[in-house]
């Protein structure tokens, strides 16, 4: 059985190239603006953690806000680790859509659209690991 396989090239208009290049440069914008908020609040959950370490010889409640903290502190670690992923993908895909859009690499469009479904992916992949959380919490 012989197969024939026609390979087509995916021809880009100066007008999508000019599209390309506007989403390209806010998705890079909007990337660095949140991952720059991420790295600002686990700098701000580090020093929480210092600063409530000073907080267990507290007599009233016997140290229970402490308590409270470093566990509500843990969580949003976990939850800033999960959006850090998406963000990352997110510039990445803009970064790698800028450098094809520039040279004119069809690899590089690939991927960066391959980046765009690992985006796609981790924000999908978020909730569902939330939900099974809450499901197995539930159960015990």
């Amino acid at each position: 059985m012989e197969e024939n396989s026609v390979s087509e090239e995916l021809l880009l208009s100066e007008n999508a190239k000019a599209h390309l290049n506007t989403i390209a440069k806010w998705v890079y914008i909007m990337s660095i603006i949140a991952l720059t908020i991420m790295i600002f609040l686990i700098l701000r959950f580090i020093y929480d953690d210092i600063k409530m370490s000073n907080w267990d010889d507290v007599p009233a409640g016997g140290g229970v806000g402490y308590i409270l903290i470093m566990e509500m502190s843990r969580i949003f670690y976990i939850i800033c680790s999960m959006i850090f992923f998406p963000l990352y993908f997110l510039f990445k895909f803009s970064a790698s859509l800028k450098m094809a859009l520039e040279c004119d690499d069809s690899d590089s469009l690939e991927m960066s659209f391959k980046y765009l479904k690992f985006h796609y992916l981790s924000i999908v992949i978020v909730p569902l690991c939330y939900i099974a959380y809450i499901f197995v919490a539930s159960i015990f």
